[in-house]
């Protein structure tokens, strides 16, 4: 079933997009053809912009560029435009809510009339804790636990806290801006590290198989019997010509195009053509070059190096443990979308390790909501988790400090909605779930680049090299959706490859998220610009709102074998 559209509104027809500024008020006010009227009022000027920030005329001379993105850049359809936490999983729930939305008058009516949360910019002093310095809308992690409505579901894990030592730390850009690291990620990242290949379902039959790529480097990634799945490198021992060039399905073995050696998909060498002219090298080949690999969570790890650690004792029990009661193996995969973004592929996935960018780069959701400076950021070992345990409704840095016992009442308001939105999908699975777990949507990260968010929140991103360009990456994006564990799930949604002028709301199934990632998009690709002009040549990360970062970092310069910052 096909998702309705819009009631054949057409560009025309729909409604112009018009928000005040969070900070200023000022009026933006989307016009025909990718223009933006920018009103200040109190200012008594305005100014003609086009969406991508170029002033026109007026006598407003300057306008926040994000804002003129989101009210007169790329737009999707109205009635896709809607929260990824509750994207309907399928189309026939889809047109449910479409026409649910339409019967009350339409899912935007309801935005309009909330009350637009505007106040100037106030700067944040932050109060000392023990921990040391956090923003002044700050609550202990300890309130929360203490109010937990259901303190006998709530993971033990969910409790600790471990943030990231040490202070502001600066690395040269070369680190982002030349194919030497590039390089050296290939020998001493990419050939060591864990890494998320694919889902489960995305291989569901014996002999379906999928090619994982990262920089120059090809594995074949199949399930060689109906609970077994193996990895191996795309080349043929002969001669090293790739084996497979697509992903497959139901492929009953593999066969080199060259000169025809063929493989099972359990890798082994079947036929090796003239063998009389090879003298014992069946014996010393054997079959494709095996690579270890890991199922977690319903996703296949694969790791080139035979001396890797196990996924486990990699992941640490602090991860296994967060995700354990999630079950995302139950997960149904029905958003998967990639797309080529103009950036260094650690550029992109920094703007998803720190919330401290949402001020400015989104600053739509500060109109109904707060400024996330109160996020809280946690590192594991190898595994980071930020966002955990709170209720964002502060909004400091406009001197909004909302009080502890009226942000528990939004947690529980929040807890409350998410199970009964949820018990429409999962039943009476949903009552398994402390108010921690429902409110839960921390944005994680397993070193080097495996990013699944925690709770109920659906999205999983993944960044890598854009092939052997350092200065081009490919950003990774799945929504999985909570299912019934005992209900068949429908095939995973395959991956949609945007091209790399496309823009993310061209994928309209990924609701409001594709608007978000627009914006964030947009910030590294000129991040990476200005580190090729940046003097001095040193990225400055903070000693808390980007502790993770800094930990990566650490990771990264002991794997690499670098000196502090280089």
């Amino acid at each position: 079933m096909d998702f309705v559209p819009m009631a054949d509104v057409n560009q025309q027809e729909r409604q112009m997009r018009c928000e005040p500024h969070p900070f200023t008020g000022a009026i933006y006010q989307e016009l025909e053809d990718g223009m933006v009227r920018v009103e200040d009022k109190q200012a008594g000027k305005a100014g003609l912009f086009k969406w991508d920030g170029e002033y026109v005329e007026g006598d407003l001379t300057q306008a926040d560029p994000h804002m003129l993105r989101y009210i007169g850049g790329p737009v999707m359809d109205e009635s896709k435009d809607i929260f990824w936490n509750v994207l309907p999983p399928t189309p026939e729930l889809a047109n449910a809510m479409f026409k649910e939305n339409l019967a009350r008058g339409g899912a935007d009516k309801d935005k309009q009339q909330r009350p637009k949360i505007i106040a100037p910019y106030k700067a944040d002093p932050g109060v000392k804790t023990e921990e040391g310095m956090r923003s002044s809308a700050y609550i202990p992690q300890q309130f929360f636990i203490e109010n937990e409505r259901k303190p006998d579901l709530l993971p033990e894990v969910y409790k600790k806290e471990a943030p990231y030592p040490g202070g502001p730390k600066q690395v040269h850009v070369d680190r982002f801006t030349t194919k030497k690291f590039h390089d050296l990620e290939v020998e001493h990242l990419w050939k060591k590290s864990w890494q998320m290949a694919c889902r489960e379902d995305d291989i569901p039959e014996v002999g379906d198989h999928v090619l994982y790529k990262i920089a120059h480097l090809e594995y074949i990634v199949t399930r060689s019997a109906e609970d077994e799945i193996k990895a191996f490198v795309n080349a043929c021992p002969h001669r090293g010509r790739r084996i497979c060039e697509h992903n497959g399905k139901r492929a009953e073995g593999f066969r080199c195009p060259f000169h025809g050696w063929s493989f099972g998909i359990d890798g082994k060498l079947h036929d090796l053509t003239c063998e009389w002219d090879f003298p014992k090298v069946r014996q010393e080949v054997g079959g494709l070059t095996e690579l270890k690999t890991a199922r977690w969570g319903g996703f296949v790890f694969i790791n080139p190096d035979d001396d890797a650690i196990s996924f486990e004792e990699y992941a640490g029990p602090d991860m296994l443990a967060h995700y354990e009661k999630l079950r995302l193996e139950d997960r149904f995969k029905m958003v998967h979308v990639a797309k080529v973004v103009k950036t260094n592929w650690k550029l992109m996935m920094e703007a998803f390790l720190e919330a401290y960018h949402s001020v400015a780069t989104h600053p739509q959701l500060l109109l109904s909501g707060g400024d996330l400076a109160e996020t809280r950021y946690d590192v594991f070992g190898n595994w980071s988790r930020l966002g955990h345990a709170s209720a964002p409704g502060s909004s400091v840095q406009r001197g909004i400090v909302v009080p502890k016992e009226r942000t528990l009442e939004t947690f529980r308001m929040v807890a409350d909605m998410m199970g009964q939105y949820l018990r429409g999908l999962i039943g009476d699975e949903v009552d398994e779930y402390s108010d921690h777990e429902l409110v839960e949507q921390s944005f994680n990260n397993l070193f080097p680049n495996f990013h699944p968010w925690g709770g109920m929140a659906r999205i999983v991103y993944r960044f890598r090299p854009n092939g052997d360009r350092h200065d081009e990456c490919i950003a990774d994006i799945m929504l999985l959706a909570p299912w019934p564990k005992d209900k068949p799930k429908p095939p995973a949604a395959p991956m949609k490859m945007l091209d790399p002028d496309q823009h993310w709301v061209d994928a309209e199934e990924m609701g409001t998220l594709a608007r978000i990632l627009d914006q964030d998009s947009a910030n590294v690709t000129q991040v990476y610009q200005g580190l090729r002009t940046k003097n001095p040549p040193r990225v400055i990360y903070s000693a808390y709102q980007e502790s993770i970062i800094r930990a990566w970092h650490d990771k990264y310069e002991k794997l690499l074998g670098l000196e502090e910052g280089e």
